[in-house]
């Protein structure tokens, strides 16, 4: 991974860790980039905020899911593991 991408999958995988950062995002995010050291494509990217813009710019497929979450509240509503529970509990079953 590059330093520009550690950078980045650093500053989403903190998001909800570091008290304060995620609010930080919502009142001036160009600042946290910033701070972040992140590059221009990596800013436009996270401006866009789709999945493959994020995923262009080397952000990690969970952090994708957090950052789409911390930019979309409401999309945590619409996330559910239910249709899965069959298998997994088959998975468990069957070793």
């Amino acid at each position: 991974m590059s330093d520009a991408a550690t950078r980045l999958n650093t500053l989403i995988g903190r998001l909800f860790r570091e008290p304060g950062l995620l609010e930080r995002l919502h009142a001036d995010r160009e600042q946290l980039f910033a701070e972040a050291g992140l590059s221009e494509p990596q800013c436009i990217a996270l401006r866009d905020g789709s999945p493959d813009a994020l995923e262009s710019v080397g952000l990690h497929p969970i952090l994708r899911m957090h950052y789409l979450m911390a930019t979309n509240p409401g999309l945590a509503d619409s996330v559910s593991i239910r249709e899965f529970l069959p298998g997994l509990a088959k998975e468990r079953r069957d070793g």
